[in-house]
């Protein structure tokens, strides 16, 4: 299950604890927010209760106002309970303003969100305590980042084909049953359940383990034959099989072969050229996310 955290505030520090929802949000990890969970009619002591039910993780937002909050107060204590007893939840303290820390968590590691120099590296340590990999490609933005029309523009400059399913966004079928993608890409597994489809701009092959599909592999058929030592560039590949290179981050780049991270699914994404002579292929992996 993907982290998701409760974010306990007070409604005058909404702006920052909305921001950091967003950024959450990009990150791959889920929140809780009162305004996003609750709607009219709403018990709201029931439905902050389920709220508590459903995260790994209890944010306190710490500011001015939040620690004059009795109903910060009370999720706090509330939460401190839980862990106390064991139950499947952690406490962070989030500090907004210099504030002196509740007696009850004196003994914990805090975050500072102080200000916009403190941001970002309070996010990233954020991140990685939640058992995640931090994308500082999507916490800077987008707008510096190559969008998917341009990959897919360039891809079509450089006479790679663009692929239509079943070849269309092939990370899709990572975790999915066997039988279930057998029927959608109109394959047959074989005895260890690996599937093999091709056409004439690509070939594909969904590896198996257990009943679920945990790698895809695609070759681009029209970009043979390749070589290890020629340079080239990663996106038109990823473009034509409609992946947005603005939603990865780049770990890695060789001669013959790039390395991103997808947080938001959990995938290593790695576009290279296995040998000389043969194609360029892009190869979608969960086991071997964040190795």
């Amino acid at each position: 299950m993907s982290p998701k955290i409760f974010l306990s505030h007070n409604s005058k520090d909404k702006p920052f604890v909305r921001q950091l929802a967003q950024d959450l949000d990009v990150q791959g990890i889920g929140y809780w927010l009162d305004e996003a969970e609750l709607s009219v009619g709403d018990s709201l002591i029931e439905r902050i209760q389920e709220g508590f039910d459903d995260v790994n993780y209890v944010a306190i937002i710490l500011s001015q106002n939040s620690i004059q909050s009795r109903w910060v107060q009370k999720e706090m204590s509330v939460a401190l309970t839980l862990e106390i007893m064991g139950k499947p939840i952690r406490v962070l303290p989030l500090v907004l303003e210099k504030v002196e820390i509740p007696t009850f968590l004196i003994d914990k590691v805090y975050l500072d969100f102080t200000s916009e120099f403190t941001y970002q590296d309070s996010l990233t340590q954020l991140v990685k305590g939640v058992g995640l990999v931090f994308n500082k490609r999507a916490f800077l933005g987008r707008n510096d980042a190559t969008s998917m029309s341009d990959s897919q523009g360039n891809a079509l400059q450089l006479g790679l084909p663009f692929l239509v399913p079943p070849y269309h966004r092939p990370h899709q079928y990572i975790g999915m049953p066997v039988n279930q993608v057998a029927q959608l890409v109109n394959g047959e597994p074989n005895q260890i359940g690996s599937i093999v489809i091709e056409n004439d701009h690509a070939h594909m092959h969904l590896q198996a383990e257990g009943n679920f599909i945990c790698y895809v592999e695609v070759d681009i058929k029209t970009s043979a034959p390749h070589y290890q030592d020629k340079p080239f560039d990663p996106e038109p590949f990823l473009g034509c099989v409609s992946i947005n290179v603005a939603e990865l981050e780049k770990i890695r780049s060789q001669t013959h072969a790039h390395t991103y991270y997808d947080h938001k699914r959990k995938l290593k994404i790695v576009v290279m050229c296995v040998d000389d002579g043969e194609p360029i292929s892009i190869n979608f992996s969960s086991k071997y996310y964040g190795m």
